[in-house]
Parts: C-alpha cells; structure tokens; sequence
C-alpha cells in the first residue's frame, strides 16, 4: 500500500547505515493503481485505524500510547525490530508521524463486507427470491466489519487501540428478497442445481462509505486515576468503534468467487 512504501522509503532513509539484527527494511515499488482511498477497501485493522485518523477521531501524533500501538499494527516486523531501542524508537515514531500527516488525504473511506445468504420459495405473486428467515435482511442497521483476533503483533499486547468495528447504517435495511423474472429465477435455480448448490446459498458484499466516526480519546476512570483506558464516550462496549456509514449498495453473487453477479441493490 502507498501509506506503508511511504513510510518505509522514510524510514530507509534514517537507518540506512545501521544494521540490525532484525536485518534492513528496503523500500518497495509502488503501483499506483493498487490503492485509492475512494475505492472499496477489504476492511483490516491498519485500514480501518486509518480511516479513523482520517476522520479525525484517533490523534497518533500526540499520544505515544496510541501511536506505539499503532505501529504494532501496521508495521510489526518494525516495531519488533526497533522497540526495545528507546532512541531509535523515537526516531521511528517521528518517521510514523511524518507518514500520517503526508498521507492522510488518501487514508480509506469505503469499505466492503462480504456474507452469505439463503434463497427460500420464489413469490410469483411479488416476482422476487424471498430469504429464508435465518438470512433475512429485513431491519439491519449495522454490520460487522472486522475484529482483530490474537495480539496483533507477535507477542506484544495492545492496550489502547480499538479492537473491533462495526458500522452503523444511516438507514435502516428492508430487503425481503431478490427481485427476478420467473424466467431468470428458473434459469438461477437450473444452474444452482447444476453446480450442486441445492441450499440455494448465495454470495453477498455490502459496500458502504464512511460518514462519520466519533471521536476514540482516552477516558478518565473516576474509581481510579491510574487506570488509562481509550474509548468513544457514546459507545458502552469497550475496544468497540462505531463507524457511521452510508450503504452504497449491495452486490448478490451466485458464485464464492463473486464473478457471476445476480442482483445489484441501491438504496
């Protein structure tokens, strides 16, 4: 990704001469059309930490908790090898705060989520595929985009940082089912059957946008004042972030590759 060649070049350049014994980091070449930050992005932990500096709701340039934890995210192998070094780590957190503030602009808005859902009876009175109950899409207003799972970086625990994020849709989901001729529903169920999907599975990717994040800042614990613990003051689960989003529109697959498209929804 650029932000990590950015950084990386940077970083180069102020450890060039001094080996270490985790080795030397190179930089990379850098394709210019792998990364936009309009583009739907595969929702992972640097890049949804990213969005949220974007949206000014985490500040890494004034808080090393933050900051330390946010090089454990996104750049491990860096953290592992610099750390224990206190001035070279400094050195390292001066290069993370250049790189934030240089490429912040192009930190990620939009970003999809991939689920399955279920095709029950076809309603010829209403012409579409419902789903079944145990997939409905009937009252969703959030979505799960990522959980982080482990420790993040080797055996280095973060403290701070949130660790899971969901996205709260501005409007509220009512999907009963997919809307389909009789003929293409036929023709649906013929290929299904064909490639031995007889549960009637299907594929799904919801790709929503970015609106709003509230602020992530530290929380003054009022039972004890050494207790240093990081949150959104709205937010009642802790290490939990909560991303306001547009739903862009919805992509149903008949395929897990998600090459053969069905039905494509737009609020």
């Amino acid at each position: 990704m650029l932000v990590r060649i950015a950084f990386l070049a940077t970083f180069a350049l102020l450890f060039l001469t001094e080996p270490t014994e985790a080795g030397k980091f190179q930089p990379q070449e850098f394709n210019s059309q792998q990364y936009r930050a309009q583009e739907y992005m595969s929702p992972t932990w640097p890049a949804l930490l990213r969005s949220m500096i974007r949206f000014g709701a985490i500040d890494m340039t004034s808080d090393s908790n933050l900051l330390d934890e946010y090089a454990q995210a996104t750049e491990c192998e860096l953290y592992e090898a610099f750390y224990p070094n206190d001035f070279k780590w400094q050195q390292v957190r001066r290069a993370l705060k250049e790189s934030i503030q240089k490429n912040v602009a192009t930190f990620p808005v939009a970003f999809y989520h991939t689920s399955k859902a279920q095709l029950g009876r076809y309603d010829f009175d209403q012409q579409l595929f419902r789903f079944t109950k145990k997939t409905t899409l009937k009252g969703v207003n959030a979505i799960y985009l990522y959980a982080v799972s482990g420790l993040g970086c080797g055996v280095s625990e973060t403290k701070y940082l949130p660790r899971s994020f969901r996205a709260v849709l501005t409007s509220i989901l009512y999907l009963e089912g997919l809307p389909l001729s009789e003929s293409d529903a036929r023709e649906l169920i013929a290929r299904m059957d064909a490639e031995g999907n007889k549960d009637r599975i299907i594929y799904v990717r919801f790709n929503v946008h970015i609106v709003y994040i509230e602020p992530y800042m530290k929380i003054e614990d009022k039972t004890d004042a050494t207790i240093v613990r990081y949150g959104q003051p709205n937010s009642h689960v802790a290490k939990e972030v909560r991303l306001d989003a547009r739903l862009d529109s919805i992509i149903f697959y008949e395929d897990k590759k998600m090459t053969k498209p069905i039905y494509t929804y737009a609020p």
